[in-house]
């Protein structure tokens, strides 16, 4: 106990200077803030100012590399010095469990010692930031005991293993939820080069895209917004979008120049999303964890995936790659697009699996090295976008449902929204004509409209009540 106690002395000394590196460049110049930042920074400042005191267990959980420490540290220095060095601990959960083989629960006990009360006691608000809150078994419960010992502490959770953090019972009930995705174009350019986005563009864009009558009242309301588009990408390089594609997604790899340097980081990151995050979920032993990489491997080159083709290629059990699959997908390295149709379909046809990171796909196909490979595989690339913006945009708040169409030349994604718009949507990034959408669209038949994601300039096809939407607009959202 005495050694955890040091630990959280010399936390409550060095952590402002720790943090510095994951937020500020080796010039001291600081990262701009992503649009999670500003959601958390409100319930911080609500509880500071005891504006609601209510919400004061904040959740950020998301996929390795996303950048949830650099959220924690700009929440702590900004606000380091005003509330008080004492009244705000930063610690990270790997290195008390695995260096110190201790527990949230006694780093608890050791700072009430340091400040010499309890927290029942307390009178003023107190701040404690926990990162990869995973590794430590118990830390749900332990939360859900704080919470509940008093209202003068303000929580900021941060952990890579979405499954135990988002439906844990001890604290689902008592938590505000803000999942960190990988970064968005805007993001990206933001973080790259300092380039803020038009104010609304992103808002105005999405609610024209989606909340539309029809394909000419999509059209219509995307064409109000053609100079802002216009204006936006009159400053961003077109290589970018290459970037974006290839390593764009995980934010530590913007600021990268090395790409190998990229993949390699890359490469090691999955390496703990496999041997610990998916370890952690004690589902696998070790000979059943090696098959994982090489899984993901196969998927990195495949639209959809028979599981029993899986199966006989990497010589296990359908159970077996069914299990790996499903954890993959909670842990949120991989996105299940299930056909659409009955629940008997969904069953009987494949799933496809896009990759949340579309940096982890381009991280797989690296290994071969060339930019052919590149120049093949950038559709797939682009619809890991297009399936990230769908899922954080939709699925992930519960107001809509991802499929795809399973038929032969049918449309690559059908979203539903609010249980009842159907839109299928097509994806490419060259020239398309729509033949996709409208095979689905005749099909479904009872689809609202549907959408063409292309380079194409924006074009509504009124006959078959189709918008073609550039992807200059689209990336935008």
């Amino acid at each position: 106990m005495e050694e955890i106690l040091r630990y959280i002395q010399n936390q409550l000394i060095q952590a402002p200077f720790r943090l510095r590196s994951y937020a500020q460049d080796e010039q001291g110049k600081k990262f701009p803030q992503r649009n999670i930042y500003v959601k958390v920074d409100k319930y911080f400042r609500d509880f500071l100012y005891n504006i609601n005191s209510q919400d004061r267990l904040v959740i950020i959980p998301g996929l390795r590399g996303v950048g949830k420490t650099t959220i924690l540290a700009q929440l702590f220095l900004n606000y380091y010095q005003e509330v008080g060095d004492r009244r705000m601990l930063y610690v990270s959960l790997d290195e008390v469990v695995n260096v110190f083989g201790s527990s949230l629960k006694d780093v608890l006990t050791a700072y009430e010692r340091i400040i010499g009360e309890s927290f029942e006691k307390l009178t003023k608000p107190l701040f404690i930031f926990i990162d990869e809150a995973q590794y430590d078994s118990k830390w749900a419960s332990v939360l859900k005991s704080l919470y509940d010992r008093s209202n003068k502490v303000f929580v900021a959770c941060s952990g890579s293993s979405a499954v135990s953090l988002q439906t844990n019972p001890d604290v689902i009930r008592r938590s505000i939820f803000q999942k960190l995705f990988p970064t968005s174009f805007s993001e990206f350019l933001m973080i790259r080069d300092g380039k803020f986005p038009l104010k609304d563009l992103k808002k105005n864009l999405k609610d024209a895209l989606f909340s539309a009558e029809s394909a000419k009242d999509a059209y219509e309301k995307l064409k109000k917004y053609e100079q802002s588009v216009v204006s936006a990408w009159a400053s961003i390089d077109r290589h970018y979008v290459d970037e974006y594609l290839k390593i764009g997604t995980l934010p530590f790899a913007i600021k990268m120049k090395d790409e190998a340097r990229v993949y390699q980081t890359i490469t090691l990151l999955l390496d703990k999303v496999i041997n610990q995050d998916v370890q952690g979920l004690g589902r696998f032993d070790t000979k059943t964890l090696i098959h994982i990489k090489r899984m993901l491997f196969l998927l990195a080159e495949s639209d959809v995936v028979s599981i029993h083709k899986l199966a006989t290629t990497l010589e296990t059990s359908v159970n077996t790659v069914s299990n790996i699959l499903e954890v993959l997908e909670q842990a949120e390295l991989l996105i299940r697009v299930m056909p659409y149709g009955s629940n008997s379909k969904k069953v009987r046809k494949p799933s496809r699996y896009q990759f949340m990171s579309s940096a982890m796909r381009s991280a797989f196909l690296s290994v071969a090295g060339n930019e052919q490979i590149f120049a093949g595989q950038k559709g797939r690339l682009m619809e890991d976008i297009v399936a990230m913006i769908l899922y954080r945009e939709f699925v992930a708040s519960s107001r809509g449902a991802l499929n795809y169409d399973s038929s032969r030349a049918g449309a690559d994604f059908i979203l539903t929204i609010a249980g009842k718009n159907i839109i299928p949507i097509e994806v490419g990034i060259g020239e398309k004509l729509g033949t996709q959408v409208r095979s689905t669209m005749k099909k479904v038949g009872s689809a609202k409209y549907g959408i063409v994601i292309c380079r194409d300039s924006l074009t509504l096809l009124e006959d078959a009540n189709i918008v073609k939407v550039p992807l200059d607009y689209f990336l935008l959202i």
